[in-house]
């Protein structure tokens, strides 16, 4: 909804090797990560965007347990999506002209490998990076602090993939599909509760799992957490 209106939105291409939505009633182009209009009627306009987060049937039925669940017989994998990301050979220039990714991007920062995997967040002015490999070494997981807030990032037991809760913690344990708090507080599908089985509600900064070169992209100039 735009105004009280409804737009429909395609896939519509690929700029700097992401992909770019357009909206059928004006063909505006738009950044599906931050909900910017780039070009054309609502350049400049800004749809309020929430957290896309990798999950399985468990752990969204764990967030709502009314939520419905639609089920595809399509194919896991497929498409020019799944071949930029399984099948990408940074040697062979044919695929990576045929797939027309390569030749979309802009000037590079070049701090990380551009096909390195991690978790970017932006809360206000702070934009900010954690390799997996970095949460990975540490333990998976790792403290830090964003706008005073104190914020723990974690690659999820079930999913393998890295996320970030605002949540004041001085003690981590990652046992099988467990993970234990201090103060008797656990995380278990993706959600807080407490020793009493409660779940807590939780704050989360704007986040994404994504490549290095569609954050950096993105944001121009992100701070990478080392």
């Amino acid at each position: 909804m735009i105004d009280g209106k409804l737009y429909n939105f395609d896939n519509v291409g690929l700029y700097d090797g992401l992909f770019v939505l357009g909206d059928q009633q004006t063909e505006t182009l738009w950044s599906h990560m931050t909900g910017e209009g780039l070009y054309g009627t609502h350049a400049g306009y800004r749809m309020p965007v929430s957290n896309l987060l990798q999950m399985n049937v468990g752990q969204a039925l764990t967030m709502d347990p009314s939520m419905s669940v639609a089920i595809s017989d399509h194919p896991f994998r497929g498409g020019m999506g799944a071949s930029l990301t399984a099948r990408y050979d940074p040697n062979d220039t044919d695929i990576e002209l045929i797939r027309g990714f390569v030749v979309t991007l802009g000037k590079e920062d070049t701090r990380l490998d551009r096909m390195e995997m991690g978790l970017g967040i932006w809360d206000g002015d702070l934009h900010r990076y954690y390799p997996v490999k970095t949460i990975r070494a540490n333990g998976n997981y790792l403290f830090d602090e964003v706008n005073g807030e104190k914020l723990l990032v974690f690659l999820d037991p079930l999913t393998s993939t890295p996320m970030a809760i605002y949540w004041d913690a001085k003690e981590v344990r990652i046992e099988g599909r467990n993970i234990t708090l201090d103060g008797g507080y656990s995380i278990r599908n993706q959600q807080i509760f407490d020793n009493q089985g409660n779940f807590i509600e939780v704050d989360r900064p704007q986040q994404m799992f994504t490549r290095w070169y569609g954050f950096s992209l993105t944001f121009s100039d992100p701070d990478i957490f080392e």
